[in-house]
């Protein structure tokens, strides 16, 4: 049950990743004020680098690694949900199309970052006082 857990605990980091990145760019088209929330760009920036730099490294995946693991502990199959939510999660695709996958997606979110800019607050400047 941990494990199934654990798959669904990286299915939402994966949506929110890719689903992120649709939705800032529909919401830079519509004009949706969150979508240039520093806080939420500023993470899934953070999100995106954290893919990248396991697969510059050559680091496992440590939701991947955690699901293993608690799977190998307790050898019974995963349940019905869990089932599903490993087929979606786990691909056929090459090593090579990942890493093109990722990279691109990474590009693309920095370019993002410029052309639709996270709206930081700035403070007003302080008024020097003449006496």
């Amino acid at each position: 049950m941990l494990a199934d857990l654990v798959v669904v605990i990286h299915l939402a980091y994966f949506v929110f990743v890719v689903g992120g990145f649709f939705y800032i760019v529909l919401g830079a088209r519509k004009q949706w004020p969150w979508v240039r929330n520093p806080w939420f760009r500023t993470s899934h920036l953070a999100a995106v680098f954290i893919v990248l730099a396991e697969d510059r490294f050559g680091w496992n995946c440590p939701l991947n690694v955690a699901e293993d693991s608690l799977r190998s502990v307790t050898p019974e199959p995963p349940g019905r949900i869990g089932e599903f939510l490993d087929f979606l999660l786990h691909h056929t695709l090459t090593e090579r199309s990942l890493d093109i996958t990722y990279w691109t997606l990474g590009a693309a979110l920095v370019l993002l970052f410029i052309v639709v800019r996270p709206k930081f607050r700035t403070r007003a400047p302080t008024q020097l006082r003449s006496e």
